[in-house]
């Protein structure tokens, strides 16, 4: 399986993307830029398949997961490119998450720098806001393909929000919901950001959750006019997950502890060693056993190697916790051969 990231387009390629996409003014343009037949592209915008299965959430309950049909999860991929192209020039000033990276760019958007943004404030307000795909309506992504900067018309719209929700709503689990999540906040972030200026608040959104940060404390008047703003947008806060912090507070924005620097929470480090060995240890028993492949393993070192790489990039490539944490885990998955004998006949290479 190949791990390595896509290359990072440069502006000058998303703007081209930007102008191709908003330029479509019929069905057969669209059909033609999704690479798919004009019939069964309509077909598909007005029955979209999915399949729905729920995941645990980390702080309890579940969480519900759509994905797309096969078919039409490659015309959403195709989408949402030209979607994430066409957001990196209408990007609001507070988002930094589901941003596409720009080669050479110096104002990158991600959860570090979103982090960043909050160093050395005092007081901060966490908001989270609730069931965050589902409250953007089908109505409302037509609303957005109507609108600049795409200015569609006639049933344009129709057609790519039938391509892009279902039940009425964005799915969890598309390639297209991310970027539309961010197209519906655009408002939404120019009014938390025009009312945070005028109370010296700095404000970041990271996908669904908000930060406000300030040198003074950030009372319950102004709390309310934050929430009379989000509910108006039609969007709903998360009280369970709603923090307030002090002075003496440790600050944590998407999992990251913010004091006069950015870096991880105490726990994930230690943690992420743990994995490792345990990972050594699943790797060690499968070779012992003769089994050189393994559903569950394969996606087990998926899981242990995107936890490392979020710590080098929060970290930094070069740092001493991080370089011996990746030493570790390659160790983990490519043991010294010498160490195991006999081997099944079921590992064993024929096509040679």
């Amino acid at each position: 399986m190949n791990n390595k990231p896509k290359p990072k387009l440069t502006r000058q390629r998303h703007l081209h993307q930007k102008t191709v996409f908003c330029q479509i003014n019929s069905i057969n343009a669209l059909a033609y830029l999704l690479k798919t037949e004009k019939r069964k592209l309509l077909m598909i915008a007005q029955k979209p398949r999915y399949r729905t299965f729920s995941i645990p959430k980390k702080g309890g309950g579940e969480r519900m997961i759509e994905t797309p049909f096969a078919e039409l999860k490659k015309i959403q991929s195709i989408l949402s490119n030209y979607l994430q192209s066409t957001y990196y020039f209408e990007k609001s000033n507070a988002a930094y998450g589901f941003i596409v990276g720009v080669r050479n760019e110096e104002d990158r958007r991600n959860v570090v720098t979103n982090a960043q943004k909050h160093i050395n404030q005092p007081f901060m307000v966490n908001i989270d806001l609730k069931n965050f795909f589902h409250a953007v309506s089908e109505k409302w992504v037509m609303k957005i393909f109507s609108k600049p900067p795409f200015n569609f018309k006639r049933d344009l719209p129709q057609v790519l929000a039938g391509l892009t929700t279902y039940q009425n709503r964005l799915p969890m689990g598309t390639p297209t919901s991310p970027v539309l999540s961010n197209f519906a906040c655009r408002q939404l972030d120019v009014e938390l950001t025009e009312f945070s200026k005028r109370m010296n608040f700095v404000y970041t959104r990271y996908a669904d959750d908000m930060t406000f940060s300030a040198k003074q404390k950030i009372d319950a008047q102004a709390f309310n006019v934050l929430k009379g703003i989000i509910e108006k947008a039609g969007f709903t806060i998360n009280e369970r997950k709603l923090k307030f912090y002090g002075p003496n507070d440790p600050k944590i924005i998407t999992g990251l502890i913010v004091t006069d620097k950015v870096t991880l929470e105490p726990s994930y480090l230690p943690r992420l060693k743990e994995e490792i060995q345990q990972l050594k240890e699943t790797v060690r028993s499968q070779n012992e056993q003769g089994q050189f492949s393994n559903k569950w393993v394969e996606q087990f070192k998926r899981q242990v190697r995107g936890r490392l790489n979020f710590a080098g990039f929060v970290l930094k490539r070069r740092d001493e916790n991080y370089l011996a944490l990746k030493d570790a885990f390659y160790e983990a998955i490519h043991p010294p051969e010498e160490e195991f004998g006999a081997v099944s006949w079921r590992g064993f290479p024929y096509n040679f």
